[in-house]
């Protein structure tokens, strides 16, 4: 009986550790009002995330700005090529791609809310979008490659 109930208490250990650090799912955990803290070459950013279709959609639109230091990161289910547009925005924004494994793989830079209805992509499939303030990404150094930390 003792012997089962070890074997019982590590299965469930090990199922445990499987489902905290090997499957996928959201990789970051949210405080309270949904944000959170990330770090891109030791640069922290608070971020709202965006992880349910309805947030998608909104993102940052009609807001008049946003803080020198937060941002929005949208959370994809699985790595996916999506389109974001900057429509109802009203200030210029730095879209940082980053991939499952946290790289970024890809920066665009200043996009106006004067390309409303132009849409833009990542150039390969993503996990997570980050949204900062234009002229961050270059501000802060972030370059492709670098990784994101939570």
């Amino acid at each position: 009986m003792l012997i089962k109930l070890s074997i019982s208490i590590l299965v469930l250990m090990i199922i445990t550790v499987f489902a905290i650090f090997i499957l996928p799912g959201k990789t970051i955990a949210p405080t309270s009002n949904n944000q959170g803290k990330i770090y891109i070459n030791g640069t922290p950013l608070t971020i709202e995330v965006a992880d349910e279709p309805n947030e998608h959609n909104l993102g940052l639109s009609g807001r008049l700005q946003l803080a020198p230091s937060n941002g929005m990161l949208f959370v994809f289910e699985q790595p996916e090529i999506t389109a974001f547009w900057m429509k109802d925005m009203n200030f210029s924004l730095d879209m940082i791609w980053i991939d499952e494994n946290l790289k970024i793989v890809g920066i665009t830079k200043n996009i106006s809310p004067d390309t409303f209805p132009q849409t833009f992509s990542p150039p390969s499939p993503i996990r997570y979008v980050l949204e900062v303030d234009g002229g961050w990404a270059d501000k802060n150094k972030i370059k492709i490659g670098d990784t994101i930390k939570f």
